[in-house]
């Protein structure tokens, strides 16, 4: 190759079908040197030889779909490709994930014991029991497979049940301890997709299986700090959801990467994204998940700073509540309830600096919880220290942040850490509070300060 410049850095990387910061890990760079490179920034000898050899280790479709889309830039043919996998507006994402539709190479790239009973409710004692029973005994996935049986109802009941179960378990186990669960669950489930025999309705039950495991890996990985693993998790749930034919587990999946941007990259993306979600989904979701959908529309707007648009989505969420019928729902969506549609109202006026509305919502939802819910009470908490610090009431504020961290300690959180930290920067003007001062020893002692 000649001289690497951005147009070729970036075709190099969408060839390659990676963000930019999976394109960093794979040639042991910063993310942020990969963003210079494709702003126009000047691109180093070493550098150079690196894309060099990149490129040289590329597969030959990889690298024939460099050659066109390099073609494409110089007008010589029709192909387009968005310059993001997963990181790019709008329909493009969505167009992007589905392009390949699900096949064994995506199974392949993904790669017990609870009680038979129905309705079995996960207490946070029974969370840590199934969490140490799940880890020293064999999913029955793989004990099926193993048998070389052809997978019946039984099974698929029991596979949907223990998804269940572990959705459940996150209620009460932070992202950091239920990770590796997660995704033991799902290469268990996703192998049997790939070497057992069942009819076409149970395949797509499977597929929906690996689709809500791929939304709950997600998710958790997220909650762990592996933001970058959460959003190829979310990105193969798409299109297994896809594949099962179930639009609003797709819609839901495609929220989740808005969410995730919305925290991590562009919010002006992560608007367009979500607005995707929702309508992709709305005509044959259920009223509960269209009010779920609409809350990460409204959330992806406050943190774009509009106003108006989070106040018209909020509207819309509680217009979407109000007719809802649990039993239209699945099963993914059973933790929304008015309670927590307050939350993210509040959420979204603190971070609208809108604290008189936010205030309410958050202080009534929280005196509903209790201890069992650490991640959350630690999360909720820390909004509601912002709105005091918004309307200058510090002690108030230093009293909630110290809440705050109390829970998060308890949980394995990355989002709880996050924000202790968060806290830590905001009350640092008040240091000569003793409430503020309270709370610095507290944070130090926590050891969120190493």
């Amino acid at each position: 190759m000649g001289t690497w410049t951005d147009p070729l850095v970036r075709a190099l990387r969408s060839a390659l079908r990676l963000t930019q910061e999976r394109f960093a890990e794979h040639l042991g760079m910063a993310p942020r040197t990969v963003r210079d490179w494709e702003a126009g920034r000047p691109i180093a000898l070493a550098s150079q030889r690196i894309l060099d050899a990149a490129l040289a280790a590329a597969s030959e479709v990889e690298r024939a779909r460099f050659q066109g889309l390099l073609a494409a830039a110089a007008g010589q043919g029709d192909e387009t490709e968005p310059t993001d996998l997963l990181g790019v507006a709008g329909v493009t994402v969505v167009d992007r994930l589905l392009a390949d539709g699900w096949a064994g190479d995506e199974a392949n790239g993904l790669l017990g014991h609870v009680t038979d009973e129905d309705g079995v409710e996960v207490t946070p004692a029974v969370a840590v029991r199934l969490a140490h029973e799940w880890l020293v005994t064999e999913p029955p996935q793989i004990v099926e497979v193993r048998a070389g049986r052809r997978v019946g109802e039984g099974l698929i009941r029991k596979v949907e049940r223990r998804t269940g179960h572990l959705r459940r378990m996150d209620d009460f186990i932070g992202g950091g301890d239920l990770h590796a669960l997660a995704e033991a669950e799902l290469r268990a489930t996703t192998r049997l997709l790939l070497d057992a025999a069942y009819s076409e309705a149970l395949g797509r039950r499977l597929l929906t299986s690996v689709a809500e495991l791929c939304q709950l890996a997600g998710w958790v990985a997220a909650d762990a700090g592996l933001s970058t693993v959460a959003s190829r998790y979310y990105g193969r749930g798409v299109r297994a959801a896809h594949a099962a034919g179930d639009a609003p587990l797709a819609g839901n999946l495609v929220s989740l990467l808005s969410y995730l941007y919305t925290n991590d990259r562009n919010p002006h993306e992560a608007v367009l994204l979500a607005h995707t979600a929702y309508t992709g989904a709305k005509g044959r979701a259920s009223a509960t998940t269209q009010a779920l959908l609409m809350e990460r529309v409204a959330w992806a707007h406050a943190r774009a700073g509009e106003l108006r648009q989070t106040e018209i989505a909020l509207n819309a969420v509680g217009r979407h509540y109000a007719r809802r019928d649990p039993a239209d729902d699945p099963s993914w969506v059973y933790w929304l309830d008015r309670r927590e549609i307050d939350v993210m109202a509040g959420r979204c006026y603190t971070e609208l600096r809108q604290p008189e509305r936010a205030e309410p919502l958050l202080r009534a939802a929280l005196d509903s919880y209790d201890a069992d819910h650490a991640r959350e009470t630690a999360l909720y908490s820390s909004w509601l220290a912002e709105t005091y610090l918004q309307v200058g009431d510090v002690d108030e504020a230093a009293r909630q942040a110290t809440r705050s961290i109390t829970f998060a300690a308890k949980v394995n959180s990355t989002r709880g850490h996050e924000r202790a930290r968060v806290l830590h920067r905001a009350l640092q003007p008040h240091r000569s509070t003793r409430g503020v001062r309270d709370f610095e020893q507290l944070y130090r002692d926590l050891a969120f300060a190493t």
